[in-house]
């Protein structure tokens, strides 16, 4: 046996011929290549017997494992860290923490040039949730006309490029928009397929554009619309089915102005305690973003670490730091990309004059001081 912990294997291989069985849990895989049924198992790949082994090729570049799907598998991708070994003519690959049950996982093999890809799954024997949208944002019953994106979240990984078949925009009329959003040839899922963002065709936001002298807006001020999601939506691995889910909402006025910290009403901490940080928006922003988009530093630009929560309809933000407020002035830093619903952030508007530029916007910030609130 050989050990290879990332270092050199050369190999001259045959074709793998790798394919997934049909109608299989993604378990079973023509002989060459075995993907694990347990957490403790290795990814095997048997190489040609008739060919020997020489120095110039690295282990990785024959045999590689990747957490996420295939669509989105693999460049710019970091493969699982972990260790090769091999037995003869047999290379394993070992996570070093292990597979975990229900994580997707390709395996990406090199021979010849030619790059084959096989995904595999381990079900395991917990139990599992079945598909259900467990979110969908923005979260507010009030949206302004431009807003451009929605995020909808599931419960468990769902089945691709059928997305459309089953979200639809609906008017107060029954209507459904066809035209409501942006279809592209790759939906925008998460890298573990819980999540999905949904655009709004710009071309329907943006004024005196073809698209929307022609269709007009996709909502329309003072009106009221339902994005639904239809029943019958399988799951990834084809055990779960979607129930229906939808959410009503009404249409305000559109965000036609660069958002301001300025705007922002800041609640400061109490001295010494760990209570929150508070900071009220005068508009819903990109609930995705706020997530990591604004941070608190000290005076010399070190990060204080703490937690972050979304406040409802995205209206809000708090931080709850690690230790206890100090006695000095720090700085709430905003990253000036961080956009409003209507995809508009510090430097730029989404709907814009063609002769209207950028401003040239470093980071926003804003000073903040712990209060005494003593008594």
């Amino acid at each position: 046996m050989k050990r290879i912990p990332g270092t050199r294997l050369a190999a001259i291989l045959a074709g793998l011929g790798l394919w997934m069985l049909a109608g299989s849990s993604a378990v079973a895989y023509e002989a060459g290549l075995s993907v694990p049924t347990s957490e403790s198992d290795p990814v095997r790949l048997t190489l040609a017997a008739e060919h020997s082994l020489q120095d110039g090729l690295d282990a990785p570049e024959v045999l590689q494992v990747f957490t996420g799907t295939a669509g989105d598998c693999c460049e710019n991708r970091t493969p699982v860290a972990g260790d090769y070994v091999l037995h003869g003519s047999v290379l394993e690959f070992r996570p070093a923490f292990g597979f975990a049950t229900g994580q997707a996982y390709v395996v990406r093999a090199v021979t010849n040039g030619v790059e084959r890809i096989a995904p595999f799954r381990l079900q395991g024997h917990l139990p599992t949730l079945g598909a259900a949208v467990t979110g969908l944002y923005p979260s507010g019953d009030v949206l302004p006309e431009n807003a451009l994106r929605f995020y909808v979240h599931f419960s468990r990984p769902m089945s691709p490029h059928v997305a459309f078949d089953y979200i639809k925009l609906r008017k107060a009329s029954g209507e459904v928009d066809e035209a409501a959003f942006m279809k592209f040839k790759q939906e925008l899922w998460n890298e573990d397929r819980t999540r999905l963002t949904v655009l709004i065709d710009p071309g329907r936001i943006k004024r005196n554009v073809a698209t929307n002298i022609e269709l007009g807006p996709a909502m329309v001020e003072g009106e009221s619309y339902t994005l639904s999601v239809g029943e019958g939506w399988p799951s990834a691995d084809g055990t779960s089915f979607l129930p229906e889910f939808s959410k009503t909402f009404t249409v305000g006025p559109a965000l036609r102005e660069r958002p301001d910290i300025l705007n922002w009403q800041i609640t400061s901490p109490c001295l010494g305690t760990r209570n929150a940080l508070e900071a009220a928006f005068d508009r819903s922003f990109d609930r995705s973003q706020l997530q990591h988009s604004i941070s608190v530093v000290t005076a010399d630009g070190k990060a204080v670490t703490g937690t972050v929560e979304v406040g409802e309809g995205e209206t809000s933000w708090r931080f709850k730091p690690a230790k206890p407020w100090p006695d000095s002035e720090m700085v709430l830093t905003v990253q000036a990309v961080l956009e409003d619903v209507a995809g508009n952030n510090f430097r730029d508007l989404l709907d814009h004059a063609v002769s209207e530029k950028a401003v040239d916007l470093p980071d926003t910030t804003r000073p903040i001081r712990s209060r005494s609130c003593s008594g």
